[in-house]
């Protein structure tokens, strides 16, 4: 029984988790959905500065979205990374947000 008590614990503690992601969801989605929509042609560096100018944007007009949101962490999981590395893929950053892009995205 005392087990059960311990799920208990780690349930409420998932259940407050998804509450607070789902508050922030809509600022997160939609960074993702800029990067996707306009940052894949650009350099590395091009595509940090716009996304820090982005998230300033969203921050400034107060749209709820995680303090340190990457945009490849909502487009991609360290399983689908992995994956793609173990195919081949090389391990910089700009070949992983490309991969994130083609798998996550039905347009490309």
């Amino acid at each position: 029984v005392g087990g059960l008590a311990d799920e208990n614990d780690r349930w409420n503690r998932t259940v407050a988790g998804l509450k607070e992601l789902q508050e922030k969801l809509i600022g997160n989605c939609l960074l993702a959905s800029a990067f996707v929509g306009y940052i894949s042609p650009f350099s590395s560096r091009l595509r940090q500065d716009l996304t820090q100018a982005w998230t300033k944007d969203l921050r400034e007009r107060q749209i709820p979205m995680t303090a340190s949101i990457d945009p490849l962490a909502v487009l991609a999981s360290d399983a689908d990374i992995a994956g793609w590395q173990n195919e081949g893929l090389p391990a910089d950053r700009v070949s992983i947000e490309n991969a994130s892009v083609l798998t996550s995205c039905s347009r490309w």
